[in-house]
């Protein structure tokens, strides 16, 4: 005699695909694929109906769930139509959807700023070992930039996202810069409203200037300890913010 099914176990119908799906799939491996490239202008939507055998209507929702990915750029208009984005564009995605979380209240600054502190200084400590003479350029360009705003009396913060950019740049590892950048401007509203007090900045720029110079000596180990201490000053700073 046959066993029967356990009362806690259910059959569930199969969900069938939505008919956009496997176009969305196709052009997305496409791209991933290298077989079309940034900038390049898909078909006209008729002609790529045609192509994948679909409607129109199921072409459109692909093309629209492929623009909300950041994988293309819908232009309107006069010779507008579907672009293959550029990688910028995925990055502005990525963004959009932390934004998104933040606001729903399912991450707070402080899990964003957890995210900081195990990236950022690892960010550092590749950067130290892996940094062209060119990186160190412009890394120092921009510490220089913020010191001479603190001469002023500058207080302005345009800068600080520019370090961390160009940081992750020297690590040389692209999935690492646009994680730390999109977190960075996700971050960045909750920065913008703390207070920008002059000690704080001096804090800021001299943890900068100590980062600068222990990548500048090759001390990947030291860079890794002052961007963690950064990262953490930067978290505490913005909780006092935040109680009063």
């Amino acid at each position: 005699m046959a066993a029967s099914l356990e009362s806690p176990f259910k059959i569930v119908g199969v969900t069938r695909r939505r008919l956009h799906e496997p176009v969305a799939d196709q052009i997305r491996q496409a791209i991933f694929g290298g077989l079309i490239v940034p900038g390049y202008k898909l078909p006209p939507e008729r002609e790529l109906a045609e192509h994948f055998q679909t409607s129109r209507v199921a072409l459109r929702e692909a093309l629209r769930a492929l623009e909300k990915e950041g994988l293309i750029v819908i232009k309107r208009g006069a010779g507008g139509g579907a672009f293959v984005a550029e990688a910028d564009r995925a990055l502005e995605a990525l963004a959009d959807s932390l934004n998104t979380v933040v606001k729903l209240g399912s991450a707070k600054s402080a899990n964003l700023t957890e995210m900081r502190s195990i990236l950022e200084p690892e960010i550092a400590r590749l950067a130290t070992l892996r940094g062209t003479p060119d990186d160190l350029i412009a890394i120092e360009a921009v510490v220089v930039a913020q010191e001479q705003e603190l001469e002023d009396g500058e207080l302005s913060r345009k800068l600080d996202m520019e370090f961390h950019r160009k940081m992750a740049a020297a690590a040389h590892n692209p999935v690492m810069s646009i994680v730390v950048d999109a977190v960075n401007q996700s971050l960045r509203d909750s920065i913008l409203r703390s207070k920008r007090t002059e000690e704080m900045r001096n804090r800021v720029v001299g943890y900068h200037r100590r980062i600068l110079e222990a990548v500048r000596t090759g001390d990947a180990e030291l860079a890794k300890q002052v961007m963690n201490s950064h990262v953490v000053d930067v978290q505490c700073h913005l909780e006092a913010s935040n109680h009063e």
